[in-house]
């Protein structure tokens, strides 16, 4: 067996939606240096492994947050059986290095697994990890077991890893921004088999794309600018050519764009959906593609705005809509109003371009009259609904407040703690002091009541229902003085991959 400079690969619990990104752009940008690279989805394994009234049990196991620990003894001997092939998949490639990618705190377990079972192999591979999930708190439980850990955008650490040089900045540390996308080689998808994911698209294959990191806005309820201070994009170029390259190998027409928006630089934006859209007139592809976007003021966009953006293949855009009152929508520093959302919807339907809303309940300065607002505009807008224009909406669960957002640290404060620094529900609001939890709590499920009632489709409802149920009986507890220590640390929300 020729030995690879290094195996990527991707572990539980993701959603099972689409393929990975993070492994196929490693070893796009790795093999344009150069390095030979082998990328597994051990993720989908979970998926093929177990029957569908097994599946939920067994990737519950894999949940950091869940606090079932008592699993069936058939269920946990199939995991281990599984966990020892992931094993015996990464050694026969006898790679140089191992690189294991933990997406989220949720994939904490796996890798603890996954490391625990090498550490008993014999192997000469230098273990690496990478992802969101990394982080100083929990490295201290792991650090017995692995060479090296890259916190950040990994490309040029990871380069400069595998050619030798471990003092680049980001090895063993957290990494500088890179601000050249454009120069990175472009993502490869040719190790993963594509048909066991679940349709994110109804009949459809998809691959995740990255065109830009970071945001151009600074909204007051999100952390993306701690992790990209700078909004970074690639060129239209090579964005086309990866879709164009995409297409011509396996046949994919359908891509997710994993940026926090899509159409953040307009110049770059209206040539890629020129350029797509010239490549699906002469071509015949029908590309689509969707992904995060921003509602923008339509007098600030050109004549051909639209029209190019569905012909390029726009399709089921998430539009992060928040709240249907400008006064929240201006103290979340949205940069538009209910106004400009009316005309941009109005303009989606004309060009039957579909979308799907994002919103935000339990907002700190959200009164009794902005919810209502809210509610009015699953009214106002339901005949998009019924066109087809919106294909549903994403209600989250309530707003959660983490360090690291800009309102946890803006003055005035309009929100205090209940219980701990770090609780993402232990708070009420300093502005409207009926608005604790259990106030949050009604509003969401009164605005699921309000959408199942108009026929509006809500994206993972059951899930984020369960989870708002759970973190209820978490509050109930500790409002009795049962537990007095932080239950939850993170948001309860959605994942993709």
């Amino acid at each position: 067996m020729t030995n690879f400079d290094c195996v990527i690969v991707s572990i539980p619990f993701i959603e099972y939606y689409l393929p990975p990104a993070a492994p196929a752009v490693l070893k796009g940008h790795l093999e344009s240096k150069g390095f030979k690279v082998q990328t597994y989805d051990f993720n989908i394994t979970v998926r093929k492994k177990f029957k569908e009234d097994e599946l939920p049990i067994a990737s519950a196991y894999f949940l950091n947050n869940t606090t079932e620990k008592n699993f069936p003894d058939d269920i946990l001997s199939k995991i281990d059986m599984l966990c020892e092939e992931w094993v015996d998949t990464i050694l026969q490639k006898k790679p140089k290095f191992i690189a294991i990618s933990v997406f989220t705190y949720d994939s904490r377990t796996a890798c603890e697994i996954l490391l625990d079972k090498l550490k008993r192999r014999d192997h000469d591979s230098k273990i690496v990890l990478g992802g969101m999930g990394v982080a100083e708190s929990w490295l201290d439980t792991v650090r017995d077991k692995i060479d090296f850990y890259i916190m950040g955008e990994g490309e040029l650490a990871f380069e400069n890893l595998l050619q030798g040089n471990l003092d680049y900045k980001g090895i063993n540390g957290r990494v500088d921004q890179i601000k050249d996308l454009t120069g990175l080689g472009t993502a490869n998808y040719d190790d993963y088999d594509l048909t066991p994911y679940e349709t994110f698209y109804q009949d459809r294959k998809v691959v995740q794309i990255t065109g830009s990191r970071g945001c151009v806005r600074n909204c007051s309820f999100c952390d993306i600018n701690n992790h990209w201070p700078s909004f970074t994009w690639r060129s239209s170029e090579s964005i086309v050519t990866e879709i164009q390259r995409t297409y011509e190998t396996h046949g994919v027409r359908d891509f997710f764009f994993t940026d926090s928006l899509i159409n953040g630089n307009l110049k770059v934006y209206m040539s890629m959906v020129e350029k797509l859209a010239d490549f699906n007139y002469k071509t015949g592809a029908k590309i689509t593609w969707g992904g995060q976007y921003i509602v923008r003021k339509s007098q600030n966009l050109s004549k051909d705005y639209f029209s190019l953006t569905r012909d390029s293949g726009a399709y089921n855009l998430s539009l992060g809509v928040e709240s249907g009152s400008n006064t929240v929508l201006a103290h979340m520093r949205k940069g538009v109003t209910r106004e400009d959302l009316d005309a941009f919807i109005e303009n989606f339907d004309t060009h039957n371009i579909t979308c799907q809303y994002m919103l935000l309940f339990g907002y700190p300065t959200e009164t009794e009259e902005d919810f209502e607002k809210t509610l009015d505009l699953f009214y106002e807008h339901q005949k998009y609904v019924a066109s087809g224009t919106i294909h549903g909406a994403t209600l989250n669960v309530t707003m959660g407040i983490s360090e690291g957002m800009p309102i946890a640290s803006a003055e005035p404060k309009v929100f205090t703690r209940d219980k701990s620094e770090d609780s993402l529900w232990g708070w009420t609001s300093t502005v409207i002091p009926t608005l604790d939890w259990e106030e949050r709590l009604r509003r969401r499920l009164l605005a699921q009541e309000i959408c199942d009632m108009l026929k509006w489709p809500t994206i993972s409802a059951d899930r984020e229902i369960g989870g708002l149920l759970k973190t209820h009986e978490n509050y109930l507890l500790w409002k009795k003085g049962i537990i007095t220590t932080n239950i939850n640390k993170r948001p309860l929300l959605s994942q993709l991959s």
